[in-house]
This record gives structure tokens, sequence and C-alpha cells, in this order.
């Protein structure tokens, strides 16, 4: 028997790669790095920048308002990049922000990019479909036909019994404004309906409630065999407001066992959307084997 999707989304993945034009020596973790820059070179355009990174400001402060994007920062071993050397990563531009390219992409080759506390000055190189693999921007040349959003897969296993999670970049959960230093199944699947609830219903797509509803209910059923989890400690300076923030989140492993069938088509959707808090800095990306 076909299984309807129970919930719909479209989004633009996009590969930025920059080049380094002098020495650079940057942090480890580049989420709060790449989000900064970008957020500057956008900023002469206000009416992109409103839409993308200022959404929680102009909906009266509501902490519930996603921002339409993604920013999924370098897995790197290594600080320093030398003149010439190529910098990627990931801009995911979520449903309807996907009218927001080619003012994103204008932004970021008119002026150069400073990365770190020093601000290193990087470059525009090119700009890449990350599933059709077009060229979106190259050379000075911006390819309309190459923005395409694809839409986010409704995808479905049989039999799965156990389910490993494991954190790709800290993870950040709070309840009742506390940062949690653990977190149960029931929790991942709360804030992966929620996310694709509120992502739908700001910019376009649509969620089956009374699924997403069962769905949250069934997950108390799952238990809990392994729990690696641990709270890493991290800060992150803001230019903002002129001094450090804790960046805390967890990392490491879960694993899980039941009837776990029902929630593969959420797991597979939070991978693509991260969860948790401060998912536009690459926080809250995971990964998820199935057995």
């Amino acid at each position: 028997m076909e299984q309807h999707a129970a919930f719909f989304l479209k989004y633009l993945p996009m590969k930025i790669s920059l080049v380094s034009l002098k020495t650079a020596i940057l942090p480890a973790y580049l989420g709060s790095t790449l989000r900064g820059a970008v957020g500057q070179a956008l900023y002469c355009d206000s009416l992109a920048y409103n839409y993308l990174y200022n959404n929680r400001s102009l909906s009266n402060g509501r902490q519930d308002i996603p921002n339409p994007y993604l920013i999924i920062p370098p897995e790197i071993n290594r600080s320093a990049f030398r003149p010439g050397e190529e910098l990627c990563f990931y801009v995911i531009l979520l449903g309807e922000a996907a009218q927001y390219t080619q003012p994103l992409v204008n932004s970021l080759q008119k002026k150069r990019l400073g990365l770190g506390a020093l601000r290193y000055p990087f470059e525009l190189k090119k700009i890449t479909h990350d599933q059709d693999q077009r060229v979106i921007w190259e050379n000075g040349s911006f390819y309309k036909a190459a923005v395409r959003s694809v839409v986010l897969p409704y995808r479905s296993l049989p039999d799965v019994k156990k389910v490993t999670i494991r954190t790709r970049t800290p993870l950040r959960v709070r309840r009742d404004g506390a940062l949690l230093e653990t977190i149960d199944f029931m929790t991942i699947i709360r804030n992966i309906t929620h996310r694709l609830e509120a992502i739908a219903a700001r910019y376009g797509g649509w969620v089956d409630s009374l699924e997403a509803a069962r769905i949250q209910a069934l997950s108390a059923q799952v238990a809990m065999i392994q729990n690696h989890l641990k709270l890493k400690p991290i800060t992150r300076y803001s230019n903002r407001i002129g001094e450090k923030m804790d960046f805390s989140g967890l990392t490491g492993s879960m694993q899980l066992q039941g009837e776990l069938t029902p929630f593969v088509p959420w797991l597979y959707a939070a991978q693509a959307l991260h969860i948790g808090r401060n998912t536009t800095f690459g926080m809250g990306r995971i990964e998820v084997e199935f057995i």
C-alpha cells in the first residue's frame, strides 16, 4: 500500500566556494563566522536581508520564528588557509526564500568577505546547485536557469527496529529557557515536527498536523538503549553585542529501539533541516542509521 506524504517543502541547496586572498587563521568551527560574513554582505540589500536574517525582529521578537536558511560550514581539521586556497560551505534556502537567490549572489560577489576576528579577506569563486551540479554563478555571470528548488524527500523504509542518531554539529535544545544537557527521542521528534510546521506555515509548504501529533504521541513508546550524548562547552564572539556568547551543545550519539518505521520520513527530514536552536549557524546537524 502506497504511503501518503505527511509533509511537503521545497528548498534550494547551494555550494559556495570562496578563495583566500591572504593567509587566514580561522576558528575550527566556522558556522558563526560564515553566518556573520554572509549577513554583512547581504546587509546592503535591506529587503533580502530582512527576509532571510531578520524575521524574528520583524515578528515582535517571537522565539518560534525560524529564519528560512541554513549555513552548513565545512568539516575541516585545520584553521589555516593559504592564499589561493578554497573554502567551501553550503547555504540552503527554504521554501519561498529561493526568490532571494539573485540578491544573495549579487551581495556575495560585490564585496570581499572578511572572515574571523581579523577579517581575513576571501572572495567568491563559484556557486553551484548542490544536487543538479549546475553552475549558478561564476566569473561574474549569474545563471538563472540553474536556480531550481527541489522537494524535501519523503522517504520511508520497512521494518526498522533500531535507529542510531549521531550529531555532526553540536545540538542545542532549550526548555523553559534552560539548555538541556541530555535529550530523549520524544524531544527529537517534537523538534522536527514543530520545525517543519513552522517553516511550512511561514515560507510555503504543508504538514499533516494530525499525523505530526500522532508521531509525537508514538515517540513515547520508543526505548532508549544507549545514550552517549554529552554537553560540549563552546563560546562564540558576537560582533553585534561585542562579547562572547555561550554556544554549548550536545555531541555524541544515542540508539533507540522499538517500532521505528513510522518515524523514518521525519528523521530523514531532520538530517536535511537540522534540529534544535541556531540551525542558521549549522548547529543541530544529525546523521541517522536505520537497523
